[in-house]
């Protein structure tokens, strides 16, 4: 949430260096603690004044030292407690005494703002988003901004601190730091009041704001919904796909989006989205009319509108892969699951989630329709496309061949195959957990610089753009495989546990028709002379391609739709 209502607005282009920068937030704790203990006040007062400045910055800027620091249980009150009572050690007389009142004052007014931004993120209407929009409709601009004012280490608040700390050490001397400190205790209440009011003020417009919104998604009279809940900025590769694809289809609907970080990464689109956090939001906007649900990923939130019985809840995913992922047991609490072909049916069944067969509706993938209908010329000079898949969260899912195999298979092709052309995409998921994959993009994105090589994540091109005009496929056991699979061309799919190729292919059915590239690189250059060459792989992978990704005359869009405006004629008869 804290990403979706920041924006990076500090003036200076060093701002989110500093903010970034740890040692920079670490220093002046540190420098503070040695001039309280010499007893020096001067100095220790511009070393508090550095820490709140500091940040304040960090957290304006959203940065991910801030992030971690609070993870850790240091959240910004707590951090500018500390930071008063180390000053206070240096100050003494009256000054130190009024100091501390006036500091109690401030952090107590900020502890109960940041208490009432977590209720107000709790009690918030669900709010209409405009992907790609430069500013926000109201009444989420509002929202936002009132958010946005309450988290991290408000400007009002490090204003506060920095007058009381300033009056602390003027006020044994000086009539002025009373003033100051007297100016501090103001401010922190004037915030706190302020906010407060503008607190009541959204909260008295929100049942107004909720149902003006219904209206106007009632006005597009929808047929179905998506419900968009997933790991930390994940819509960018999961829900962005979908989104052509629900452009295309006659039938309106909308996204109901459960977590504010899925927001902004969202590609434009004509359906509707709507930020609904609270099972009580999404109760509202899942309106009368609505008769069909889809989801895109597995996950706990699912159950908020899985209980409702009056909607037919249908599992799309995002991809379609031998991945443990694609045979999910889960799938068993939907009412059908839409797949790209019968090799994810027969996925299922070798897993032993025995859903009846009219449960399955094949719909191809929609998504690469385009490279289905395309007609390609080699270019000059080839594109090896390199695209290795997420690191996997655990071992089963564990196929990504980036840290273990990348930097070395990127080094073999520029070294020698100087007449290819190489592009180099990674998962969006690579390097959440493990730093290794983090150190071989970079390596990478390193060897690439410069020439005619292209780094696809500094461009505006999208994978179906890639796979479009990719002459040979790198990855790994991957939807990439299945989807590129449309153009008829040549894979080289990586096998980093070094599997016997009769094992390989009996594990990864859908690999058949790729070259198999084992850990070590051996015979690299003549799979991929061969993948350029007369491909005698061929002829199995085009046996393939209806297999995984349908045998369907009209196209997987059209199949789509089909699909779509049958289960949405079940309106009224409560579902399955």
């Amino acid at each position: 949430a804290r990403a979706a209502a920041r924006r990076s607005w500090l003036p200076l282009p060093a701002a989110r260096w500093l903010s970034d920068n740890f040692l920079l937030l670490l220093v002046p704790y540190l420098g503070l603690a040695v001039a309280v203990l010499s007893g020096a006040a001067w100095p220790a007062l511009g070393f508090a004044l550095l820490a709140i400045g500091f940040d304040w910055a960090a957290t304006r800027e959203d940065s991910a030292v801030a992030r971690i620091v609070d993870t850790a249980g240091a959240v910004p009150p707590l951090r500018a407690a500390v930071t008063a009572l180390l000053l206070a050690g240096t100050l003494a007389g009256p000054g130190r005494t009024g100091f501390v009142a006036v500091a109690v004052v401030v952090v107590l007014a900020w502890v109960g703002l940041t208490g009432l931004a977590t209720g107000f993120s709790r009690s918030a209407p669900p709010l209409r988003f405009v992907p790609g929009a430069a500013t926000q409709p109201e009444p989420l601009a509002g929202y936002a901004r009132f958010y946005r004012s309450l988290t991290g280490t408000p400007g009002p608040f490090a204003l506060a601190l920095a007058l009381a700390m300033v009056g602390g050490i003027l006020a044994a001397s000086n009539w002025a730091g009373w003033l100051l400190l007297a100016a501090a205790a103001l401010v922190a209440l004037g915030t706190a009041a302020t906010s407060g009011l503008a607190f009541r003020r959204l909260l008295g417009r929100a049942e107004a704001d909720t149902e003006a919104l219904l209206a106007e998604l009632a006005g597009g009279q929808p047929r179905y919904l998506v419900h968009v809940s997933l790991g930390a900025g994940q819509s960018r590769y999961i829900v962005n796909q979908w989104l052509p694809v629900l452009d295309a289809t006659p039938a309106n609907g909308l996204l109901a989006v459960r977590e504010a970080s899925q927001l902004a990464p969202l590609r434009a689109t004509r359906v509707p989205v709507v930020y609904a956090p609270s099972p009580r939001n999404l109760e509202r906007v899942t309106l009368p009319g609505i008769p069909v649900a889809f989801y895109l990923a597995y996950g706990e939130r699912n159950a908020h509108l899985l209980r409702d019985p009056s909607l037919a809840h249908v599992m799309l995913l995002h991809g379609d892969s031998d991945k443990a992922t694609s045979a999910n047991a889960q799938a068993r609490g939907f009412d059908e699951v839409w797949v790209a072909g019968q090799a994810a049916v027969d996925r299922y069944l070798a897993a032993g989630v025995d859903l009846a067969p009219d449960r399955f509706v094949v719909v191809g993938r929609p998504q690469v329709e385009p490279l289905l209908r395309a007609d390609h010329v080699r270019a000059e000079p080839p594109v090896v496309f390199y695209a290795p898949t997420f690191e996997g969260y655990y071992q089963e899912t564990a196929h990504s061949s980036l840290d273990t195999m990348g930097p070395a298979l990127v080094r073999h092709l520029l070294a020698h195959r100087p007449e290819v052309r190489v592009w180099f995409k990674p998962h969006p998921a690579s390097g959440v957990v493990r730093s290794s994959m983090l150190a071989a993009i970079s390596e990478i994105e390193g060897l690439l610089a410069g020439g005619d090589h292209v780094v696809v994540d500094r461009t505006d091109l999208s994978l179906v753009d890639c796979l479009a005009r990719a002459d040979v496929l790198v990855s790994d056991v991957s939807s990439v495989v299945s989807d590129f699979l449309a153009t008829r061309r040549p894979v080289l799919v990586t096998n980093p546990a070094g599997l016997a190729p009769d094992e390989f292919t009996a594990r990864y059915p859908s690999q058949r028709g790729s070259y198999l590239v084992g850990p070590d690189l051996a015979g690299f250059d003549d799979l991929l002379t061969a993948a350029l060459g007369d491909d005698p792989l061929r002829t199995e992978r085009e046996a393939l391609v209806g297999y995984l990704l349908g045998d369907l005359p009209d196209g997987p869009q059209a199949a789509f739709d089909a699909a779509l405006a049958r289960i949405s004629a079940r309106t009224g008869d409560g579902g399955a």
